[in-house]
């Protein structure tokens, strides 16, 4: 874990932003998702007639199946037992997922938000960018999850979050909530935030804070890679390992990311 991590796991606790790597090695057009909603079963040789068939439309049923038990466990009166629907969406690759989590942006229980924010984030759901942004700054919203919707805007790394991440800079006077944010904005790599990490350096109190604004200024300029461009690149040179090592490793990363977040 680079010096950058490290410091960032500080002011994140946890947040998934800390190892945005893997997002990109769940999302990143491997089809990592795809292996794991599809069927086990497999054959060799010769075959009935009917059996390719039936074990293609068994895959294809696998995702509606996993939607269909999320939406229903998601009416559980236990956030606990939300919590866990959430998460057997994250390697789902289906055009509905992304919707029921941005739904669950709203769920009463604070772990429940989390959990849909973490995930819109490692999925680098786009989409879900206007709906975050507009969460952060609703009086409503707990601090704690603001932190984590800022780890994810980072994560996601569209444009459009840039202005919602400077204005929580500009008003949070938590330092772990200012390093969160000089961090995603460096993810994002906006022209717009220049002037403002500019003033971080120069101003803020805090001596990591000022670092991670240093280093945030360098990925806007191009002389030093996100950690997605790094991913990006680590990735390329992965390209070749097989499926169910790739799968093994994202398990483990991810019930480490789960471990620290308790």
């Amino acid at each position: 874990m680079t010096s950058t991590r490290n410091l960032f796991a500080v002011f994140a606790l946890g947040v998934a932003l800390a190892v945005p790597h893997l997002a990109f090695a769940q999302y990143g057009g491997q089809g990592l998702g795809s292996a794991l909603s599809s069927s086990p079963m497999s054959h060799q040789g010769q075959v009935k007639p009917g059996v390719d068939d039936m074990t293609n439309r068994a895959m294809q049923e696998t995702p509606f199946k996993i939607i269909k038990d999320v939406k229903l466990g998601l009416k559980d009166a236990d956030p606990v037992a939300r919590v866990a629907e959430l998460e057997k969406l994250r390697f789902l690759q289906d055009p509905e997922v992304n919707q029921i989590l941005m739904t669950s942006l709203s769920d009463p229980d604070v772990r429940v938000k989390i959990k849909a924010v973490d995930i819109l984030g490692a999925r680098e759901a786009n989409e879900s960018v206007p709906p975050m942004s507009s969460m952060l700054f609703l009086r409503s919203t707990e601090p704690i999850v603001k932190l984590h919707l800022v780890a994810a805007l980072g994560r996601i790394g569209d444009a459009q979050g840039a202005v919602p991440v400077m204005q929580y800079l500009g008003e949070d006077q938590d330092e772990r909530g200012r390093g969160t944010a000089v961090f995603a904005l460096g993810e994002i790599g906006s022209d717009k935030a220049v002037g403002l990490l500019n003033t971080v350096v120069a101003e803020d109190q805090s001596p990591i804070v000022r670092r991670l604004a240093k280093e945030a200024l360098q990925k806007v300029s191009g002389e030093m890679p996100t950690e997605r461009a790094k991913t990006v690149a680590s990735n390329s040179s992965k390209q070749n390992e097989p499926t169910d090592q790739k799968l093994a490793k994202l398990r483990e990363m991810d019930k480490k990311m789960s471990d620290a977040e308790r």
